[in-house]
């Protein structure tokens, strides 16, 4: 999920928007300490532009920057 967040230039705030949830919660997903419910699953991939078993999908992604500027 952080890489398509990513690719969006979307902060964790964002997307928090976006989903109409938590900040927190977004970053415990990214972190894999929760898992979406379809609800919510369907409101991030929608925010996202992806199909949600994109989020399953195994893949070799480019490293991200340990910190990501969004100025």
């Amino acid at each position: 999920m952080k890489h398509f967040r990513h690719l969006r230039g979307y902060t964790q705030e964002k997307l928090a928007e976006l989903t109409d949830t938590s900040v927190t919660y977004i970053s415990q997903l990214e972190l894999g300490h929760h898992t979406p419910s379809f609800a919510k699953l369907e409101a991030l991939s929608k925010a996202l532009d992806v199909e949600p078993f994109e989020f399953y999908v195994k893949r070799q992604f480019k490293p991200l920057p340990p910190r990501v500027d969004m100025k």
